[in-house]
């Protein structure tokens, strides 16, 4: 199956079974352009967030995982505006038959359970923070919230 026919694929996924938390779609009428508007998750210092996620699916998708970059501002050891951290997205350990919808489910999920091990964080400064000190980890990560995605 060619990139475009897989993303069309995942793309009607989408539109048919809707998640709760995520929503995402093309870009004007780029296919390989998408765009993930991401709610932050109920009982999570991003609760009541907006978050925008930039998707780019490579020529040779679904072989390589698509390149994600983090749109809003966002106080998290596995984003480092724009790079995200997350296995799915590596191509070493990205799956063939996972879809949009799961890798989407999956980001959503990274804000309730930050990787925190040294190997899979970007900023290993808030990841201690979470480890040594998560009651200001979650006050500082709430008022980065509250200032860059609740206007």
């Amino acid at each position: 199956m060619a990139p475009k026919a897989w993303i069309m694929t995942h793309l009607r996924e989408l539109v048919w079974f809707p998640a709760s938390g995520f929503s995402a779609g093309a870009v004007a009428e780029d296919i390989y352009e998408w765009q993930e508007m991401l709610l932050g998750p109920l009982s999570s210092p991003y609760e009541g967030g907006i978050f925008f996620i930039s998707i780019r699916f490579p020529p040779d998708y679904p072989f390589k995982p698509p390149m994600v970059s983090w749109k809003t501002p966002i106080l998290h050891p596995n984003i480092d505006k724009p790079r995200v951290f997350h296995p799915l997205l590596i191509t070493a350990t990205w799956k063939v038959g996972t879809t949009v919808k799961e890798l989407l489910q999956a980001l959503h999920d990274m804000l309730l359970h930050p990787k925190v091990e040294e190997e899979n964080n970007y900023l290993a400064d808030i990841a201690c923070m979470c480890v040594l000190e998560p009651e200001r980890f979650k006050k500082e990560a709430r008022l980065m919230t509250e200032a860059h995605t609740m206007n």
